[in-house]
């Protein structure tokens, strides 16, 4: 009787254990809000769900494609919890609005967004879009920057509404298309479309892709709920990325077939280099680069500068409190020593009375401790030697920093003449495709087409002059009135724009013989296409030399006097400091630098040393400055010293604070973004070198000297 009690006990014990796993692992309902159709720019969200990763965490997961592009997913996912959505840098924006979501991870570490024209139109450079019809896709911001980093405002072209049909383009109806890199690309190659594509990231605006967020209340009330959905959905993105072929079937066969299985595999194939798998965590995120966005959205005007980014990136591993272990430690540590006292005054009692005995142990002692001493000297020694070589290694860590810092802007000195190169490189390979038709027409002109022949190519080859946008559509109005006699001179023919390209408007009165020529036409198209090669050529001589200027800057920095010889050496002052000026030519665009170099004197010193001190008081003086005033660079010799002085336009340094400066730990500049330990670090290292570091008095601004031992 009891054996049978027993096992029922026994049994309803294990249906309610039971039970109560199966209501622990029910599934959480959750809804993922897509920002355009069903394609393989969010296959790692169709893997998490199909392979299981979603139910493996307890989650039931419901994926919506959106038909209208991102416009309302953020109002869907802050209005009830168990929201999530596919975002993109508009999200700062939607945050300092008041909406409060949050970003849970970066899928695309580099924007997709990229501005396409015709190879063979008449647009050869980003700058002659002024006064073109352009298709800009809502919310791409990165581009509008693009351009307005480049000196055009979107009052300087014809926007249309963009309709995302790329035979907008191929058409012609259009002469600059925004999309997709991934995408876009696609539909332009398969119709046999001869296309270049700009991205904004050659001129520094390096924006995030798509992002995973959600909102405040999701990760609040559900932290756990959230973090398992990012894990999830991060290890899909694994996955997908690593099967791409399988995930374009699965997408194909299950959620659309809206695209080819052939235009899939090319997105697939496009995306890998701006997710960077391999070299980047999945999800990773620098909040320096919301701050850059940030920046970009304030000199846009869409934003004010700064924002108070807390809350709004999400770490998925807070860090722990130990606080509570900091007390125990010490309350421990007191313990210790009150139980130490009362040992030692125990045994002080002792000691006195074999003071004599415990003299002779104590000599005994005394000799042991001189022959540790010794043997502890040389180790000493020996940790000198590799704390000298970490400083060796930390100076290179700081150059790798400051190279870190200045990446953004080295990218655009490079990418800018690289681009040029690139793009007259194909502007002349186009001319040597058409050399034999042109000549063919050259040799077929008479006598006086000849002449007129001559005469023109002379005056475009000479004719150095690129008319901006508003200067050429007004010289064009101009020339249409003073020749309104002539059917060829139309506004918008093809004589008005050939005229403007060559220079011709410049003849006078010469420009109407070569007008009454029945070939004109062919006249004005092949001058065109010869001095189009000779220009650029001529690009391409000036961007190869501001490259090598850039390269060689690099180099001068990076290369350790270490490599060349040992101990200290001369330091050529002047050329140091212009190497590091060169580094940041980017940041001196609206800095005016008035250098007076009064003496070639050189000091005996460290050059890597010396150097972090340049950088360290360059830096201050522009952040000083906001990157904008006047920076004065001046050496002197002073008997027996060289003098180095660095003086700035910007707001000074208050009398009140200049007896801290030097002090470690001191710093004037908001939490985060300073240590207070520069100043103090030059100090050093100007005092190991037997120099000396002041602040001195100037009527507006700060300037600090450098004293050195001539050489």
């Amino acid at each position: 009787m009891v054996g049978r009690v027993s096992t029922k006990i026994f049994y309803i014990f294990v249906c309610l254990l039971f039970l109560f796993q199966s209501s622990v692992h029910a599934s959480e309902k959750v809804t993922l809000h897509l920002k355009w159709f069903h394609q393989f720019q969010f296959a790692g969200y169709y893997a998490a769900l199909e392979k299981g990763f979603y139910r493996d965490v307890g989650l039931d997961v419901e994926i919506l494609e959106s038909t209208i592009g991102i416009k309302g997913i953020h109002e869907k996912v802050i209005r009830t919890t168990g929201q999530y959505g596919v975002g993109s840098n508009e999200l700062i924006q939607e945050r300092f609005a008041g909406k409060p979501v949050v970003v849970l991870a970066v899928i695309f570490q580099h924007s997709p967004s990229v501005l396409y024209f015709k190879k063979s139109s008449n647009i050869q450079s980003i700058h002659d879009l002024a006064g073109k019809r352009v298709m800009l896709t809502p919310r791409m911001d990165e581009i509008v920057a693009y351009l307005k980093k480049e000196g055009i405002e979107p009052g300087d072209l014809q926007l249309l509404e963009h309709r995302f049909n790329p035979n907008d383009l191929i058409q012609g109806k259009v002469d600059a298309y925004s999309g997709y890199a991934t995408t876009q690309a696609y539909d332009f190659k398969k119709a046999g479309f001869p296309y270049i594509a700009y991205s904004p990231r050659v001129a520094g605006i390096d924006f995030y892709g798509d992002n995973l967020f959600t909102s405040e209340a999701e990760v609040k009330k559900h932290p756990e709920r959230v973090k398992a959905f990012r894990e999830a959905s991060l290890r899909g993105w694994q996955y997908a990325m690593s099967h791409q072929s399988e995930i374009v079937d699965l997408i194909y066969e299950k959620y659309s077939k809206r695209n080819p299985k052939e235009r899939l595999l090319f997105e697939a194939e496009q995306m890998t280099p701006l997710i960077q798998p391999v070299l980047v965590e999945m999800g990773y995120m620098n909040p320096g680069r919301w701050k850059h966005i940030n920046e970009v959205y304030s000199e846009l005007g869409m934003l004010p500068k700064n924002l108070d980014l807390k809350g709004f990136i999400y770490d998925p591993n807070p860090k722990v409190n130990y606080d509570w272990i900091y007390y125990a430690f010490g309350i421990v540590v007191f313990s210790f020593v009150i139980i130490w006292l009362v040992q030692w005054r125990r045994l002080n009692k002792q000691y006195s009375e074999n003071l004599k005995k415990q003299v002779e142990v104590r000599t005994e002692e005394l000799k042991h401790s001189n022959e540790y001493l010794q043997v502890l000297n040389q180790s000493l020694l020996n940790t000198l030697k590799e704390l000298t070589e970490a400083q060796d290694r930390l100076l290179a860590s700081e150059k790798l920093a400051v190279l870190g810092q200045l990446s953004a802007g080295m990218a655009h000195e490079l990418n800018t003449p690289l681009g040029a190169i690139v793009s007259s490189n194909q502007s002349i390979a186009d001319f040597l495709s058409k050399i034999k038709n042109l000549i063919e027409t050259i040799i077929s002109f008479n006598k006086e087409d000849s002449l007129r022949f001559h005469k023109l190519l002379n005056q475009s080859l000479g004719n150095k002059t690129f008319l901006e946008g508003k200067e050429e559509r007004s010289l064009k109005k101009e020339l249409a009135i003073q020749y309104s006699y002539s059917n060829k001179m139309d506004l918008y023919g093809k004589h008005m724009q050939l005229v403007i390209e060559t220079g011709a408007f410049r003849l006078g009165d010469e420009l109407n013989q070569i007008l009454e020529s029945e070939n004109s036409l062919q006249l004005f198209e092949t001058v065109a296409n010869i001095s189009s090669a000779f220009r650029s050529n001529q690009i391409i001589s000036v961007a190869a030399e501001k490259a090598t200027h850039v390269i060689k800057a690099l180099k001068s920095y990076l290369i350790s006097e270490k490599d060349i010889l040992n101990g200290d050496s001369e330091v050529d002052l002047i050329f140091e400091i212009e190497t590091i000026l060169s580094l940041y030519h980017h940041k001196l665009m609206k800095v005016n630098v008035l250098r007076e170099y009064l003496t070639d004197k050189k000091p005996k010193c460290s050059k890597d040393k010396l150097n972090q001190v340049w950088i360290n008081l360059l830096n201050n003086a522009l952040q000083a400055m906001s990157y904008v005033g006047t920076l004065e660079i001046k050496i002197q010799f002073i008997e027996p010293w060289i003098k180095v002085s660095i003086t700035d336009s910007g707001t000074g340094i208050s009398d009140s604070i200049k007896s801290k400066i030097f002090d470690p730990f001191f710093t004037t500049k908001p939490g985060g973004e300073g240590m207070g330990l520069g100043l103090d670090i030059c100090k050093k290292i100007i005092l190991q070198m037997g120099g000396k570091i002041e602040l001195e008095d100037v009527p507006k601004g700060a300037c600090f000297s450098v004293w050195l031992h001539a050489a």
